[in-house]
C-alpha cells in the first residue's frame, strides 16, 4: 500500500501500488497466443520469437527490481544499478542501439563502445523518466499510452512486425490498467509498474529504429517520450543550478507546478494529455521525413519547450532570466553606476570636513535610490568637532537634517519625494541596511540605509556598499577625528 506519509504524496488515502504486476500480466498473456494461434501473422513472426522473449526477459527483472522498490524501498543507487545490469543484459542479447540518424549529418554507424553507452542512457533515462512523472493519477499511464501508440503507428508504417505487437499489447494493457489508475485511481503502477512501463518503451524504440537510416531513428523516440523526457532534463538542470542532489526527489516537478496554481489532479492529468498527444503527432511528422524538416521542428518544439516552462515560474528559471538580464541587457548601465559609486566613494575618502563628508554620501544614496538615511557619529572627546559641525547647519536644504548630541553626532537625509513621509525608519515598506563605522578598534558610529521593497533593484552592485563605500566613510571619519585633536574610545564589551 502506498501511504500518504511522504510530503510529496498528493493523495490523501493509502493506496495499493503492485499495479506494474497487472501489466506484466497483461503483456505475457497477450504474447502467449503467438505460440497457440496459427495463421499467416503467427507464422511470419515466429522467426523472430527471440527478440520477444529477449524483451519479456528483461522486462520481468525490471519488475522484480520495480516490485522490490515497492515492498522494501531502494535508494537511486540501487535502481540506477539494476537498470543498467539489465540493460547490459539487453545490449547482450541484441537490444542494442548500432547506428544513428543525425540531422544534416546523416546515418552514423556507431562503435560498439559508444553504442553500448547510448543504450545505457536511453534505456536508463526513459525507465527512470516515466517514474518520475508518476505523480498523479493517471499521468505516467496515459502519457504511455501515447507513446505506445506512436511507436505502434511508426511501426506498422515501416512494416517493424514484431514491435508492432508488442507495441499493440503494451497499449492494450495500459489502456485497461488507465481505468482503475484515473484520478480517483483505486491502484498505483507504483515503482514496478513505471519502470517496468518506461524500459518496455525505450527497449521497443531501440528495436524499431534498429536498422533505421532516416530521422526516425532520433526524433520519434524522443517525441514519442516528449512528456517524461522534458521533466526530466528540467529536474536534472534546476537541481544542478541550485546545487541540491540530482536524485533528490523533491515538489518541483511540472505537475507539481500546476497544482501548486490551484489546478485539480484530473485538470493536470488532462493537460498533460493533451502536451503527451501534441508531442506525439509532431512526431508522426518524421515519418519519411528528410533531416532538415527534423532540425526545424526540433528548433521549433524547444522554443515551444522553453516558453512553457517559463510560465510555470521554476525560480531557477526565474533567476536565470535575471541574471541574463543583468549579464546582458544592464551590463553598461550597471558598469556605468558602479564607476560613479567608486568615484564617489572616493570622494568621501578625500573628505576633509563633514559637509564634503555628508555631499559625497548624498550622491551615493540618490545613485541607489534609497529615500532615507542616517550617520551617527561618536565625537567624544574630539574638542572642536562640534563646533565644526555647525557648518552643516548653512543652507535651507530641508532634507537634510543634523543634531549634536551626548557627544554623538547625527545627520539625515530624506529623499525629496519623501519629504513628507514621518515615519520612514518605522514603515512596513521599507528594508533597513545598517553599516557599522570601525578602524583601528574604535567605534566610530554607523550608517543607516532605507530603501522601499517595490522599488526596481539596485543601480550598481549591493557589495560595493560594503567595499568600497563603507570603507571610505570610515577613512574619512577617521581623519576629521584626528583633525579635530581627540582620539575615539576604544571598543567596549557592549558595544561591539
Amino acid at each position: 500500500m502506498d501511504e500518504p506519509r511522504d510530503r510529496r504524496r498528493v493523495h490523501q488515502r493509502a493506496v495499493p501500488r503492485l499495479g506494474g504486476i497487472a501489466i506484466f500480466c497483461s503483456i505475457v498473456i497477450s504474447l502467449s497466443a503467438l505460440l497457440v494461434v496459427n495463421n499467416l501473422l503467427t507464422q511470419a513472426l515466429r522467426p523472430e520469437l527471440k527478440q520477444i522473449l529477449v524483451f519479456l526477459l528483461c522486462g520481468f527483472l525490471v519488475l522484480l527490481l520495480g516490485i522490490y522498490d515497492d515492498l522494501r524501498g531502494a535508494n537511486a543507487t540501487v535502481k540506477f544499478v539494476g537498470l543498467g545490469l539489465v540493460t547490459a543484459l539487453f545490449y547482450a542479447l541484441g537490444g542494442r542501439i548500432e547506428h544513428l540518424s543525425i540531422p544534416f549529418v546523416g546515418g552514423v554507424d556507431l562503435p560498439p563502445v559508444i553504442g553500448f553507452v547510448l543504450t545505457m542512457i536511453w534505456v536508463v533515462g526513459i525507465a527512470n523518466a516515466f517514474n518520475l512523472i508518476d505523480g498523479v493519477d493517471g499521468l505516467a499511464t496515459g502519457s504511455a499510452l501515447f507513446s505506445s501508440l506512436v511507436l505502434l503507428t511508426v511501426s506498422l508504417l515501416q512494416g517493424k512486425a514484431i514491435v508492432a505487437v508488442c507495441a499493440l499489447v503494451l497499449t492494450g494493457a495500459l489502456a485497461g490498467f488507465l481505468r482503475y489508475n484515473f484520478n480517483p485511481a483505486s491502484i498505483f503502477l507504483g515503482d514496478s509498474g513505471s519502470l517496468f512501463v518506461g524500459f518496455s518503451l525505450a527497449a521497443l524504440s531501440i528495436l524499431g529504429s534498429q536498422k533505421a537510416t532516416t530521422a526516425v531513428a532520433v526524433a520519434i523516440p524522443i517525441l514519442a517520450f516528449g512528456l517524461p523526457v522534458v521533466d526530466t532534463g528540467v529536474a536534472i538542470a534546476r537541481r544542478f543550478v541550485s546545487g541540491k542532489p540530482i536524485f533528490e526527489g523533491d515538489r518541483e516537478h511540472i505537475h507539481h507546478m500546476l497544482l501548486q496554481r490551484g489546478w485539480s489532479q484530473r485538470r493536470v492529468v488532462l493537460v498533460l494529455y493533451g502536451v503527451s498527444a501534441a508531442f506525439g503527432l509532431l512526431a508522426m511528422l518524421f515519418v519519411n521525413s528528410g533531416s532538415s524538416l527534423t532540425a526545424v521542428v526540433l528548433f521549433v518544439v524547444g522554443v515551444a519547450v522553453v516558453i512553457a516552462l517559463g510560465k510555470l515560474r521554476y525560480h531557477e528559471v526565474e533567476e536565470l532570466r535575471a541574471s541574463v538580464k543583468r549579464n546582458i541587457g544592464g551590463r553598461r548601465a550597471r558598469a556605468t553606476n558602479n564607476l560613479r559609486v567608486r568615484r564617489a566613494s572616493q570622494a568621501v575618502a578625500s573628505a576633509a570636513s563633514l559637509p564634503e563628508l555628508f555631499d559625497g554620501v548624498i550622491e551615493v544614496l540618490e545613485l541607489g535610490e534609497f529615500v532615507y538615511a542616517s550617520v551617527e557619529l561618536d565625537c567624544n572627546g574630539h574638542s572642536g568637532l562640534s563646533e565644526k559641525a555647525s557648518d552643516l547647519a548653512s543652507g535651507n536644504d530641508s532634507r537634510k537634517q543634523f543634531s549634536v548630541s551626548d557627544g554623538r553626532i547625527q545627520w539625515t537625509w530624506r529623499h525629496i519625494d519623501f519629504e513628507d513621509v514621518e515615519d520612514i525608519p518605522g514603515s512596513d515598506r521599507i528594508w533597513t541596511l545598517r553599516l557599522p563605522l570601525a578602524g583601528n578598534e574604535t567605534t566610530l558610529g554607523c550608517v543607516n540605509l532605507y530603501r522601499p521593497f517595490d522599488f526596481e533593484e539596485l543601480a550598481f552592485d549591493v557589495n560595493y556598499l560594503t567595499t568600497v563605500f563603507q570603507p571610505a566613510l570610515t577613512q574619512a571619519a577617521q581623519r576629521i577625528f584626528q583633525n579635530g585633536a581627540a582620539v575615539p574610545r576604544k571598543f567596549s564589551a557592549a558595544a561591539g
